[in-house]
């Protein structure tokens, strides 16, 4: 009897999981994003500033990370699309536009992270403009970042693209893993001035972020171990 219990439920368990529903990214942050805001305002009145981060983590973990994006589809500022149901491996999705001031050393420090990264993670910059705006602003990244650009006024084709721009703000980066799930977001991903060591601790941030969204997969043994460009 306990035999036939067991061979019952390893015969159902894939019928349990296939019911189970993906909880997408922009329907969680509907559900929730209010309340944060809500709460960081409450904290920043309170003159507690840093209370922000801690909140800002606890949505994260708590309800955001391991939902599922939908599929975007981008447009390179270089022609064609970029369609993100159809990348391979994870990806970083990293939003600005031009009325955040960009450093050319940025630019550099991220250029460096795709190099070292290049065909185990795809960098993606998308940026919040017109086309001929956002191609003078990103004419610095090189061949190994891949930058897109989405003018709202015109882009009716994408709603769910909205909540990338509208959700944290921008600069704001998005790891998402192999399996199109986030896995952790960093809402103030830029370089805050020109300091050799501000500079390094925004490479080594990144890097750290990357490194811990390859080992939350089992099949990370399968990527080479990216090289470090010198």
């Amino acid at each position: 009897m306990k035999k036939l219990l067991v061979i019952l439920l390893f015969a159902y368990l894939p019928l349990l999981y296939a019911q189970e529903e993906k909880v997408y990214f922009d329907d969680a942050l509907a559900l929730h994003l209010r309340k944060f805001n809500n709460k960081s305002d409450l904290a920043i009145r309170n003159s507690m500033p840093n209370e922000v981060d801690t909140i800002f983590n606890s949505l994260v973990n708590n309800h955001l990370k391991n939902t599922y994006v939908s599929d975007l589809k981008l447009k390179k500022v270089s022609g064609g699309y970029l369609q993100t149901d159809k990348i391979d491996k994870p990806f970083l999705l990293i939003t600005k536009n031009s009325a955040i001031i960009q450093t050319k050393e940025e630019i550099q420090t991220i250029n460096t992270i795709a190099n070292n990264y290049q065909g185990v993670v795809e960098i993606i910059v998308i940026y919040w403009d017109k086309l001929n705006i956002a191609k003078k602003n990103t004419k610095d990244y090189n061949k190994n970042v891949t930058v897109v650009y989405a003018d709202e006024r015109y882009n009716n084709s994408n709603r769910a693209l909205s909540v990338y721009k509208h959700s944290f703000g921008v600069p704001t980066c998005f790891y998402i893993n192999k399996d199109k799930q986030i896995f952790d977001i960093d809402r103030k991903f830029f370089l805050r001035n020109l300091k050799p060591e501000t500079k390094e601790q925004f490479a080594e941030k990144t890097t750290k972020g990357i490194s811990e969204l390859l080992a939350s997969h089992t099949d990370i043994a399968e990527h080479p171990i990216p090289k470090e460009d010198r």
